[in-house]
């Protein structure tokens, strides 16, 4: 993936993806999508392709709120890797931009004004991969304080600040990205990423202050909801 296909500024990971899905750990606090997983994560999984993921990412009438949405996919991995100094933040780094998925997809929710309210990013895994791929995520948040580096796109500088999140899909974790904008201003995005099976998927929004807020709360429970129970074959 390129941060420019992530943000629509393209600079920094914190315009990467979002804020608003904060209020989902305190509304969508549920277990249920656990033991609904269709995509056990087990050695021999075999990881989804491009368009069967695509197929399970939200509908225009699914999030009604939202004035229309886009879809990406196969993102393509940087290459070479982009290197991110620290501990830890090279975990939280490639798991953002899925780095090690066999294959992932970004979907794009265009907001009120056509405004880039939030975007879900559903990557798959081979056989156990995402279950380590998340033991890496969730070791290396209690350590990385900054993701620092250069992008293809731009200069990479974001604070991480852990969220109380929501208990929903196999594992979740919740994490603000914060930045200053190129006009001064502060950009929080909020994250929420879960696995589900041998899937990750990353729900975020760009954190906008004014309203109407970006209904992430909506986002996380449909798209859950589709995972879990839409066929993998």
């Amino acid at each position: 993936m390129r941060w420019a296909r992530l943000a629509v500024a393209g600079v920094t990971v914190v315009v990467v993806a979002g804020c608003a899905a904060r209020d989902a750990g305190d509304t969508w606090r549920t277990k249920e999508t656990a033991s609904a997983s269709a995509t056990p994560s087990a050695a021999g999984a075999r990881p989804l392709s491009a368009g069967k993921l695509r197929s399970l990412l939200l509908r225009d009438a699914d999030v009604p709120q939202a004035e229309s949405t886009t879809e990406q996919g196969p993102v393509p991995r940087y290459d070479p890797p982009v290197r991110v100094p620290g501990p830890g933040c090279q975990d939280v780094f490639d798991t953002l931009v899925a780095h090690h998925a066999s294959a992932s997809v970004i979907q794009d929710f265009w907001w009120r004004g056509k405004r880039w309210g939030g975007r879900t990013w559903l990557a798959s895994y081979a056989d156990t991969g995402a279950a380590e791929r998340f033991r890496k995520l969730t070791r290396g948040l209690k350590v990385c304080e900054t993701l620092v580096g250069q992008t293809p796109e731009g200069k990479l500088n974001s604070r991480i600040s852990l969220v109380k999140g929501a208990a929903f899909g196999d594992e979740a974790v919740t994490f603000d990205l914060s930045s200053t904008g190129p006009d001064g201003t502060a950009l929080v995005n909020h994250h929420t990423l879960v696995r589900v099976g041998t899937l990750i998927v990353d729900m975020s929004d760009r954190g906008a202050e004014r309203p109407p807020r970006f209904p992430a709360d909506v986002v996380i429970r449909e798209q859950l909801d589709r995972l879990t129970r839409a066929p993998r074959s």
